[in-house]
């Protein structure tokens, strides 16, 4: 490798890289042949294998399971648990609320009139009304 940025860290970042195919692979698919996952991970196939292992022991094993007499890998329904859809829509909600509050308040910044539901014209005329008592 002749990158200068990748050179210290080389090993490490082809790890990374093979991890995030195969994650990607796994949200994508439901069941994987492992002798084509060690061709996309560049790796042969009992690496490809043993990495696989070494993953699923690190996560969620009853999600992710191996036939070895059919070299496949089956990944079982990966649903977020309630905790998370809490998480994720709440955030949600702040970023729409944030945004629409942003959005009114550049829309009053534009017309101060706007701020009482005055328009504009209804408002110079007050202001003449005010300077001629």
């Amino acid at each position: 490798m002749n990158d200068f940025f990748l050179v210290s860290c080389c090993e490490e970042f082809i790890e990374n890289a093979r991890l995030f195919i195969f994650e990607n692979y796994c949200h994508i698919h439901q069941c994987l042949d492992i002798g084509m996952m060690a061709q996309k991970l560049n790796m042969d196939q009992e690496a490809a294998e043993r990495m696989i292992v070494n993953l699923i022991r690190n996560s969620r094993p009853d999600a992710v399971k191996i036939d070895s007499a059919a070299n496949h890998v089956l990944i079982g329904a990966q649903t977020p648990s309630i905790y998370q859809k809490i998480i994720t829509k709440t955030k949600d909600l702040a970023d729409r609320t944030y945004s629409l509050a942003r959005n009114i308040e550049k829309r009053q910044s534009m017309h101060p009139a706007s701020r009482y539901n005055i328009e504009p014209e209804v408002l110079n005329e007050v202001s003449v009304d005010q300077s001629e008592i």
